[in-house]
């Protein structure tokens, strides 16, 4: 309505001024009056018309701006923890080679790339193989200790068959009384010491190394320490079981002996 008004009497001025000027008193002076209001109304209304046109341009500008910060976050935070894997696998690596120069023997550095799917077997592979000078028989350590050995090889890859697999087994020293025995994988999971003489002095916390008599592992590494002791059985032997010394859960990199000991016998299973 009032806008209605406000068109009615713009016109009228407009007839006005074209028969002459307006005079001072009458009805262009009431016009004036009348309109005044209105056109402060119009006014006020334009500007907060324009005013909130503006507003959500600022908004859809804000969001926007938002939405990019957001995406740019995420990418900062990818980056980030690319970079905390790096730094991660840097210090593995310069453990493990430290680890290396320290062995008499030529060992090289291999990555995980697999494991066994089945669950029937404990084994794992490696991104190393005979072109390396990877061959079968080879052992495969870590730097907290012995992992297993290698069974089956391919130009560039190769199978490890851990301690841990109840077909694995491995020579080895109860470091405190040099009591040997036998280290083999168990079915239920984890490792034992086997073929120990009941006379022989085993105590939990005991640590086992390797003796070096199977001719694939050097003598000195870890093995493991004594969990438990069993001596319950009425033969000449006692058992022990063993925590391992390596995290299989955790194991991404190994070391491998480039060329395996001769003769090794029944280290090759031909798996």
């Amino acid at each position: 309505m009032a806008t209605a008004v406000l068109v009615l009497a713009s016109t009228a001025l407009v007839v006005q001024s074209r028969q002459g000027a307006l005079p001072q008193y009458g009805l262009g002076r009431w016009m004036l009056e009348a309109m005044a209001p209105l056109q402060r109304v119009v006014t006020f209304v334009a500007g907060s018309l324009s005013g909130t046109w503006r507003g959500v341009e600022g908004l859809f500008r804000a969001h926007h701006e938002v939405v990019a910060l957001r995406g740019r976050v995420q990418e900062l935070e990818r980056t980030a923890t690319q970079l905390d894997e790096l730094e991660l696998e840097n210090a593995r690596l310069r453990e493990l080679l430290a680890f290396r120069a320290d062995l008499p023997e030529d060992y090289l550095s291999a990555r995980v790339i697999g494991w066994d799917a089945t669950g029937r077997a404990r084994t794992m592979t490696i991104d190393r193989g005979e072109s390396d000078g990877v061959v079968r028989g080879a052992a495969v350590i870590a730097p907290p200790g012995v992992v297993g050995h290698v069974f089956r090889t391919s130009p560039h890859a190769a199978r490890v068959l851990l301690i841990t697999d109840h077909n694995s087994g491995v020579d080895a020293l109860v470091q405190r009384t040099r009591a040997r025995g036998i280290v083999e994988g168990r079915e239920v999971g984890g490792i034992g010491l086997k073929f120990v003489k009941r006379t022989e002095s085993l105590e939990v916390g005991d640590e086992v190394v390797t003796s070096g008599m199977d001719r694939i592992f050097p003598k000195g590494l870890p093995v493991g320490t004594i969990a438990m002791v069993d001596k319950r059985g009425q033969g000449l032997f006692q058992y022990a079981s063993i925590r391992p010394a390596v995290d299989f859960d955790r194991l991404e990199e190994v070391l491998v002996l480039r060329v395996a000991p001769p003769d090794r016998g029944a280290a090759d299973l031909g798996r």
